[in-house]
């Protein structure tokens, strides 16, 4: 008999565990452009709570958009302004987001 997996947040079967869709709908992510080496803009989504899984939400953001980027500093930056995809992406995975102008 296997044993089953736990949540250490709320205590709750992996199966059923709300944790992540909570932490979606508290912390909003903010999105704003910022700007580099000669004028070059980037997409920075920002407001992660620690236990957000940035890495694989980075990858698919980056599929989404056909561009490069990274995780720095728990932030994603997108390489180019993606600003609205970004948000659109990001409001249709359950995150509460803000566009910073």
């Amino acid at each position: 008999m296997t044993a089953a997996v736990v949540c250490e947040v709320c205590g709750l079967p992996k199966e059923i565990c709300v944790c992540e869709e909570l932490s979606r709908e508290q912390a909003p992510l903010r999105v704003r452009m910022d700007t580099r080496r000669y004028g070059k803009p980037v997409t920075v989504v920002e407001g992660f709570a620690d236990d957000a899984n940035v890495d694989a939400l980075a990858k698919e953001l980056k599929r989404k958009v056909a561009a490069g980027g990274t995780v720095k500093n728990g932030h994603i930056e997108l390489q180019g302004d993606h600003r609205h995809k970004v948000v659109v992406l990001l409001r249709d995975k359950g995150y509460t987001v803000e566009e910073v102008r």
